[in-house]
């Protein structure tokens, strides 16, 4: 007999839960007939229920059978057995298989020589080739793939792969290093699927594209996994470095939302569990600064706009070049991401969420009684273990005036638990704004007791108490309206007046509809109400890349005549006071003969005690279409 799939030696099978792996295998019978015998052994002693079971039956000349409940662990070994033949494999695992993929950071970019990850024989490795083998650095060797995606189709031989690992000065990375730290937590084999590609954008890894196969890095993912016949524990992502442009950041986050979703409908894994880092520093002169922060301020917010994610910082590692990690930050993000795969994916109860920025209270007094409340500002976290802890004076905090310009009255940084208290020589003005890790090489050096570092953030407003509320995403719309008037001129739009469309947005906020807009000039209205359940004094937070201006209750509030790309989250603010109830928001956009793309809108509630908004204790509105 032989088989021809469902398993390679060498391989890593996914377990699934506590009911260990199952795999279909598919072969040729080669004249073969009768009852199939299977039996699967360790160390040369047939496993519990697996000596010589009875799997199937064997007629004709090709043969399938299904296993189940295959328990975790290895090297084992797999004999079928059909009359006087019998087929083998010499050697597969039981475990955790995960996915590598994004660009340069994951793919591997550190020093060799610098120490790299150290092998083991539970942790393997599936390769650009699409060949099992045992984990070594590096993972990822492109030339070696059969896609053009990877190397325009000059692939190279096994023997001149081989060479190539023996010789490489460059290729440390992080999965090698996370599927040690996971084999320690776990105790079984962990394997990594090895599909990242230095210097990819969001638009290259775009699922849209997945029917050109091997010559898109979507296609070329899917076509490593399904070769495997198997699901996986999770997704390691590492990009965004790439999309930094003004036209890119504005669709990052709608691009990861596409991706995350097409992968786990794609691998019909629909909780596939990702494991997201932000991108770190960049060392050199670069005018997109502002792009790199938003990027990294895009990927801080994911886990609250997608299912199953973790996001994970590297702002204060270290370099092996102007960009790419060093082999010895790896070894601190790989135990970042494991800790972050214990939480979402093993459940483990005793590991917690990374930190997560809660609230920035200006006039802050957790310092001491005698603080002068109106120097101060407290930046509190959660989710950070036993507490703050840096090695010197913090660092890291930058604040900015109406302007966009460093406001230089910050002298001095304190932790306290989950609070950093930020001493100030001179009152708040108005339209302050704080960031951490601004620009693309700062100086960031806090984590929690655990080892995670702060995330990067920012600029957001501090000029008093505020609760940032969620965006507003549930709409009736209209499509281009064709307009007399320019929209200066316009009065407030009456709902009854047009034809409608019923929509939920995409959660990252954006509310766009550029595919209706493009090449249409003209206006798109759109209508949606606030409940208040008390009197609330909000601050309107808004972004725009095209002509906008929103009525309240039917009345002027706010107008950006002149808005441009690209669309940013919060770029403008206005604040108002309302009574509880409902309040009707109307918003007008000139599609700018369709070169607009859309609006963001949210709130910031600033009427809400210290003490309230520490505990996540106040009311908050409802939206409603």
């Amino acid at each position: 007999m032989k088989i021809l799939s469902g398993i390679s030696e060498g391989q890593v099978l996914q377990r699934l839960g506590n009911r260990g792996a199952k795999v279909k295998i598919q072969g040729e019978t080669l004249g073969a007939a009768g009852p199939m015998l299977v039996t699967i052994s360790q160390r040369g002693r047939p496993l519990k229920a697996w000596n010589q079971r009875h799997v199937g039956h064997a007629s004709g000349k090709a043969f399938t059978l299904a296993l189940a409940n295959i328990p975790a662990g290895g090297p084992y070994r797999l004999e079928l057995q059909c009359a006087n033949r019998k087929a083998r494999i010499a050697s597969f695992y039981v475990g955790d298989v995960w996915l590598l993929a994004g660009q340069s950071n994951m793919e591997g970019a550190g020093n060799l020589f610098d120490g790299g990850a150290k092998p083991h024989p539970l942790l393997r490795a599936f390769s650009m080739r699409r060949e099992w083998r045992a984990a070594t650095e590096p993972l990822h060797i492109l030339i070696e793939s059969p896609d053009r995606c990877h190397n325009e189709g000059c692939q190279i031989s096994p023997e001149e792969g081989e060479r190539y690992r023996t010789n490489a000065s460059k290729g440390a990375g992080v999965g090698l290093h996370f599927a040690r730290e996971m084999f320690e937590r776990s105790g079984i084999p962990q394997a990594l699927l090895c599909t990242a590609h230095g210097g990819t954008s969001m638009e290259q890894w775009d699922p849209a594209l997945k029917a050109q196969g091997g010559d898109s890095q979507y296609g070329s993912m899917l076509l490593s996994v399904r070769a495997t016949g198997q699901p996986v524990a999770g997704m390691l992502w590492y990009q965004g470095e790439s999309d930094t442009s003004p036209r890119q950041i504005a669709e990052y986050t709608l691009r990861m939302q596409q991706l995350v979703a097409a992968t786990r409908s794609d691998l019909r894994q629909p909780g596939l569990h990702w494991i997201t880092v932000q991108i770190g520093r960049v060392v050199g002169p670069r005018e997109d600064f502002a792009s790199w922060n938003s990027i990294q301020e895009q990927q801080r917010l994911l886990p609250e706009k997608i299912k199953n994610l973790e996001t994970v910082v590297t702002v204060d590692l270290s370099l092996d070049d102007n960009i790419h990690l060093s082999s010895k930050a790896h070894v601190l993000l790989a135990a970042r991401m494991a800790r972050a795969a214990d939480h979402l994916v093993y459940r483990n109860k005793k590991e917690t969420p990374t930190p997560r920025l809660r609230a920035v209270i200006a006039g802050g007094t957790s310092q001491a009684a005698c603080v002068d409340p109106g120097l101060g500002i407290d930046v509190i976290f959660d989710h950070i273990g036993k507490g703050l802890q840096s090695g010197s004076e913090p660092r890291g905090f930058t604040l900015l005036d109406a302007q966009g310009r460093v406001w230089p009255q910050h002298f001095k940084t304190t932790l306290h638990g989950n609070t950093v208290h930020l001493f100030l020589a001179a009152k708040i003005p108005e339209g302050l704004q704080l960031s951490y890790g601004r620009g693309v090489d700062p100086d960031c050096n806090i984590t929690d007791s655990r080892g995670h570092a702060l995330p990067v953030f920012g600029p957001i407003p501090c000029e008093q108490p505020g609760a940032l509320l969620p965006f507003v995403t549930a709409w009736q719309h209209t499509g281009v309206i064709a307009s007399p008037q320019p929209l200066r001129d316009l009065a407030c739009p009456a709902l009854k007046a047009f034809p409608v469309t019923v929509k939920t947005f995409n959660e990252s906020g954006f509310v766009e509809d550029h595919a209706n807009w493009l090449g249409h000039p003209g206006h798109a209205y759109f209508w949606s109400r606030l409940e208040l359940s008390e009197p609330m004094k909000l601050q309107f937070l808004m972004g725009y890349d095209g002509p906008f201006r929103l009525w309240l209750d039917g009345k002027p509030f706010f107008n950006a005549l002149h808005g441009t790309n690209p669309c940013l989250p919060d770029e403008a603010s206005k604040i108002a006071t309302l009574k509880s109830g409902s309040h009707q928001i109307t918003v007008a956009m000139d599609t700018n003969c369709g070169r607009a793309w859309g609006f963001f809108l949210r709130f910031c509630r600033l009427d809400v005690i210290a003490e309230a908004l520490r505990a996540g204790a106040y009311a908050k509105p409802s939206y409603c279409r």
